[in-house]
C-alpha cells in the first residue's frame, strides 16, 4: 500500500506568512516587490530513512509586499520525485499583503544523496529557484507487532475489565524512536507517555482497554508511530452488552475544558432504575466555578487560575429502586490554558431563538429554519434502499486496475481526499492510522487530493487550480493513475458565508454539483463519492479571520443533503445511471457527518472541546485530528458501500461492526 502523511494547515495573508518566516528564523529576500522565505533560496532536509516521510513540511512563501496591484504564479516546478508537493497550486494571483505557500516533504527511496529545485514563475519576472537537498539511509530497525488484532466481547457497558497487551518489538540490528501510541475512546491506552527508543531485541508492551459507554458493536485502531519506519495499526473490534447493575457509564476521561471559559458535560448512568441522582462523593471538588447538578450535569465557568493538567473528582450516581443503589466513579477532567480561540462559544442557538442548534442527523423531522433534518429524505438518516442497492452494485465492482484502467489483479484501487484544509488534515491522519492497518485492501492506495485554500467555488471549476496539481503532482507522488481512482471523499465548503441562510446553501449546492460532475469527468472508473460537510466551527466566531464561522459550518449539511437528495430525486445533472441517461456524475452518499453542538454532547455523545482547536479556532490539533481520521477510518470499515473493497476481501463479513462515534473526551 503506497501512503502519503503530510500534515499540516495553512491559509494564506500577511499575518500567516510573517509568522512563519519568523519561525523559520530568516529573514525575507525582496526580489522587486514580492519576497521569497527562505531568504537563502535553499532547503535542506534531515537525514530521512528510506520508505519515510520527513517529519517536518518544508514551506516555501512568496508574498506580495508593495507589488502596485497583483502579481500572478503562472506555474511551479518540482523534481526529481524524491521531493514531492504536500500542498501549494497555480496559477494565482496575488493581491499586495498577500502570499502564496507551498509545502515540500523529503521522501527518499534509496540510501543517497539528493538533489533537486522548486521554480516558481511569477509573470513578468524572473523565475524564482528554490535548491532542495536531502540524503536517505537505510535504516537496520525492523519491528513486529502482537497481536496483529484484538477483539473484546460481549463487555458491559458502564464497567472496567481486564486489558489485552500489545507488544511492539525492534527485531532489527539498530534502535528506533517510538513517536506515538494512540487509540480513540472508548479504546484507551496505558504504557505510554512519551517517545521511547527501542534498542534491538527490546520491546514495548502497550495495554488496551475497553470502556464501553453504549450498547453495541465498536471499532478503532491502535496507531504506533516511529521515527525511522512506516506506522504499524492494530485494529480494535468490540461489542457492548447492557448492564444490569447499576453503572456509571461515562468514559473515564471527560472532555477537556479551558481555564477562565465556559464548560458543560452530562454524566451518563445505566442499569438499576431510572431516575438517577447525581451528586459528588464526599469530598471531592470540581475545578473552582463549575457544579454538578443532580441530574448529571457539570456546568459553569472555570475559574482563570484553574490549573491546567488532569483533575481528578469521584461522583456518584443513586437510581430510584426501594432501597436505592449508589455507586461511583473516579473520573479525569483535563483543563487546558486558553489558546487564542473564543473559548465561551460552547453553543450556538439557531438564529432569533435560544433553542440549541441540532445537528442533522438528530433533528430528524424537525427543522432548522424551514429546512427540514436528517441525512436523508423525509428525516431520515436511513439511505433510501434503492440507492443503497446501486451504491453496493457498484462497491462490489470495484476492483485493482492498472493505469490504463483495465482490470489487473495487481493493479491499485485509488481513493481520493478532495476539498480544503480540514479536509487535507483530516486525510493525511487518515492515512497515517491506515497505512499500516493488516484489515486493509493491500491494493488500495491512498490519495491526499485536498490542500489548503481551496474552497469550493476551486473545484466547481474545471479549469480550477487544484484539479492541475491532483493530476500533476498528488496522483503521481501516490503512484496512482487517475483511471485507477474508484472512490472520493469530498469535504469543502466556501471560504466564509456569502448571503444568508437558505439562499447561500442553494448556491454551494450548485457547486458540488459541479464538483459531481467534475468528479466524473476527471477520473472515468469513478464509481463512489462520499461527500461530508466540516465539523464545529464556533471557536472562530469573534476572531478577526474566521473563515467558516457559525451558523455557516452547520448549515453547509444542508447542502450535502440536497445535493444527495437531488441525485435520489432523479436529476439528470447528477444521474450515475446509463439506462436513465448520460451519466455526469457518480454515485453519492452521505461520508462521516461530525457537525456537533460545542459543548453540547449529540445523541452519540460526540463534542467539540476548544481545546481541539489551534488558536484560529478552525483547525485541529494534532490529538483531536487523530480522533478525527479515527471517525473516517471506521466509516470505511463499516460501511456496506465500502467493506466490499475497503478490506480484505475475506475480512469484509467480519468487519461489519454498526458505525461508533466516541465520545471525544480528551
Amino acid at each position: 500500500m503506497k501512503y502519503q502523511w503530510g500534515l499540516g494547515s495553512i491559509f494564506g495573508g500577511p499575518a500567516l506568512a510573517a509568522v512563519l518566516m519568523l519561525a523559520m528564523g530568516s529573514w525575507v529576500r525582496a526580489q522587486n516587490c514580492f519576497t521569497v522565505s527562505p531568504s537563502n533560496l535553499q532547503i535542506n532536509f534531515a537525514n530521512v530513512a528510506v520508505g519515510t516521510r520527513s517529519a517536518q513540511v518544508q514551506p516555501i512563501t512568496i508574498t506580495n509586499v508593495s507589488c502596485p496591484s497583483s502579481i500572478t504564479i503562472t506555474t511551479f516546478s518540482l523534481s526529481p520525485g524524491e521531493f514531492q508537493l504536500d500542498y501549494g497550486f497555480a496559477p494565482l494571483t496575488i493581491y499586495k499583503g498577500h502570499g502564496m505557500q507551498y509545502g515540500i516533504s523529503f521522501v527518499p527511496d534509496s540510501a543517497q544523496n539528493f538533489q533537486g529545485t522548486f521554480t516558481v514563475t511569477v509573470q513578468g519576472y524572473s523565475p524564482v529557484v528554490v535548491t532542495l537537498s536531502g540524503a536517505g539511509f537505510t535504516t537496520g530497525a525492523a519491528t513486529s507487532i502482537s497481536p496483529s488484532s484484538l477483539t473484546f466481547t460481549n463487555l458491559r457497558v458502564g464497567n472496567r475489565h481486564f486489558p489485552q497487551t500489545v507488544t511492539y518489538t525492534n527485531t532489527g540490528t539498530s534502535p528506533l524512536q517510538v513517536k506515538s501510541v494512540y487509540a480513540e475512546p472508548p479504546f484507551s491506552i496505558e504504557g505510554f507517555t512519551q517517545p521511547v527508543v527501542l534498542q534491538p531485541g527490546h520491546s514495548l508492551p502497550v495495554q488496551v482497554e475497553f470502556l464501553p459507554t453504549y450498547v453495541g458493536s465498536y471499532t478503532g485502531a491502535l496507531v504506533m508511530t516511529s521515527d525511522v519506519l512506516p506506522p504499524k495499526t492494530v485494529p480494535l473490534t468490540a461489542t457492548a452488552i447492557a448492564t444490569t447493575p447499576l453503572s456509571i457509564t461515562t468514559f473515564p476521561v471527560l472532555p477537556s475544558g479551558t481555564a477562565g471559559f465556559a464548560y458543560l458535560t452530562t454524566l451518563l448512568a445505566a442499569g438499576g432504575t431510572a431516575p438517577y441522582s447525581w451528586s459528588l462523593a464526599t469530598g471531592a471538588n470540581l475545578p473552582q466555578g463549575l457544579s454538578l447538578s443532580s441530574s448529571g450535569t457539570i456546568t459553569g465557568t472555570m475559574s482563570a487560575g484553574t490549573q491546567v493538567g488532569n483533575h481528578r473528582v469521584t461522583v456518584e450516581v443513586t437510581d430510584s429502586s426501594t432501597p436505592p443503589n449508589t455507586t461511583t466513579s473516579v473520573l479525569s477532567l483535563p483543563v487546558a490554558a486558553p489558546n487564542g480561540a473564543e473559548c465561551n462559544n460552547i453553543i450556538f442557538d439557531v438564529p432569533g431563538t435560544n433553542n440549541p442548534i441540532v445537528p442533522i442527523n438528530d433533528l430528524g423531522a424537525g427543522y432548522y429554519q424551514g429546512a427540514e433534518g436528517g441525512l436523508y429524505l423525509n428525516g431520515s438518516n436511513i439511505m433510501p434502499a434503492s440507492h443503497d442497492a446501486d451504491g453496493v452494485n457498484f462497491a462490489q465492482s470495484i476492483q485493482p486496475l492498472d493505469a490504463n484502467g483495465n482490470p489487473d489483479p495487481n493493479g491499485k484501487i485509488g481513493l481520493l481526499s478532495v476539498g480544503l484544509s480540514v479536509t487535507f488534515d483530516t486525510f493525511g491522519q487518515f492515512i497515517q492510522a491506515g497505512v499500516g492497518d493488516p484489515s486493509l485492501n493491500s491494493h488500495l492506495v491512498f490519495v491526499p487530493g485536498a490542500q489548503p485554500r481551496l474552497g469550493a467555488p476551486y473545484f466547481a471549476n474545471p479549469g480550477g487550480a487544484g484539479w492541475s496539481a491532483i493530476m500533476d503532482y498528488f496522483l503521481p507522488q501516490s503512484g496512482v493513475t487517475a483511471n485507477q481512482v474508484q472512490a472520493v471523499w469530498f469535504e469543502d465548503i466556501d471560504a466564509g458565508p456569502n448571503g444568508t441562510f437558505p439562499g447561500d446553501m442553494t448556491t454551494l449546492e450548485s457547486q458540488y454539483i459541479s464538483i459531481a460532475q467534475n468528479l466524473h469527468t476527471f477520473f472515468p472508473n469513478l464509481k463512489l463519492a462520499y461527500f461530508s460537510t466540516r465539523f464545529y466551527s464556533g471557536y472562530s466566531n469573534g476572531l478577526p479571520v474566521s473563515p467558516d464561522p457559525e451558523t455557516y459550518a452547520y448549515e453547509t449539511g444542508f447542502a450535502v443533503q440536497a445535493v444527495i437528495q437531488d441525485q435520489i430525486n432523479g436529476d439528470p445533472a447528477l444521474n450515475y445511471n446509463p439506462a436513465s441517461g448520460p451519466v455526469l456524475a457518480p454515485w453519492i452518499a452521505w461520508g462521516p457527518y461530525d457537525w456537533a453542538n460545542g459543548m453540547l454532547a449529540r445523541s452519540d455523545g460526540l463534542v467539540w472541546p476548544c481545546s481541539d482547536f489551534e488558536p484560529n479556532g478552525t483547525h485541529l490539533v494534532d490529538a483531536a485530528k487523530q480522533a478525527e481520521a479515527s471517525i473516517l477510518l471506521n466509516f470505511f470499515k463499516t460501511t456496506d458501500t465500502t467493506l466490499p473493497w475497503f478490506l480484505v476481501p475475506t475480512q469484509s463479513l467480519a468487519h461489519r461492526a454498526r458505525p461508533f462515534r466516541p465520545r471525544k473526551g480528551r
